[in-house]
């Protein structure tokens, strides 16, 4: 909810209009790899478990209570990729809403068929096709652990500062992804890796929105392109 008043108030304060665009609507750029070696690998990328429980928001009791919540407020948002965020195109704020158990996958097939384009790729979101391999020779999987944004703020003082920009607002992002890459046929683990963030930072009144989304695109960026090359990799090696 901080974050949502954060951007809401950076946006007025901008005067800009403001687009709404999904959460992740690009393929994350992978580094350059050797050319495509000997046929098509088909791949199926499934929905990722989400093990994230049933928890959006758990506000701090502080801050319910009227007087101390003046000086200081916070909450921790359990699934920040729902909450929106405040990003940049062409020049024009744009908020980015998506749901990340249905965006991630998508993101990795988008980001393998940018460096082989020829591979045959398909996202499941059936459990029994996701376990059979369907028509695929591997099977890139995962889970979503964690991404926790806990957000304190202090209104008074700092926060009479923070409209010219000092820092008032208090971001920790914790972020934990797994991917495995396995066998279609055997179902043996070829691959899997857990990836984690911990970032803090300390933010201005127009700018938590913004940090929130750059800490968190930052564990999207290292899980797909690691995940990309692996998978690339394995699959050139063993078709």
């Amino acid at each position: 909810m901080c974050s949502r008043r954060l951007l809401a108030a950076s946006l007025v304060a901008a005067g800009c209009s403001t687009q709404l665009a999904p959460l992740l609507d690009s393929p994350v750029s992978v580094s350059a790899l050797p050319e495509a070696a000997g046929p098509p690998v088909p791949l199926l990328v499934c929905r990722f478990a989400d093990h994230r429980g049933d928890r959006l928001v758990t506000p701090s009791p502080v801050g319910l209570i009227p007087g101390p919540n003046l000086f200081y407020t916070g909450s921790t948002v359990h699934r920040v990729d729902r909450g929106g965020f405040a990003g940049v195109n062409g020049g024009r704020p744009q908020v980015r809403m998506g749901d990340l158990e249905m965006a991630l996958p998508d993101l990795l097939a988008a980001s393998i068929r940018q460096v082989r384009p020829n591979w045959p790729i398909e996202v499941t979101a059936s459990p029994d096709r996701c376990r059979s391999g369907g028509d695929a020779m591997f099977v890139i999987d995962g889970a979503i652990r964690r991404t926790d944004l806990r957000m304190h703020t202090n209104i008074v003082p700092l926060g009479l500062l923070g409209v010219v920009g000092a820092p008032f607002s208090f971001l920790q992002f914790e972020g934990e992804l797994d991917v495995e890459i396995r066998q279609a046929d055997t179902g043996a683990v070829l691959w899997r890796h857990g990836f984690e963030i911990d970032e803090r930072r300390a933010v201005g009144f127009y700018y938590g929105g913004k940090a929130a989304y750059e800490m968190f695109s930052a564990l999207l960026r290292e899980t797909v392109a690691q995940s990309v090359v692996s998978v690339v990799h394995i699959g050139e090696r063993r078709a």
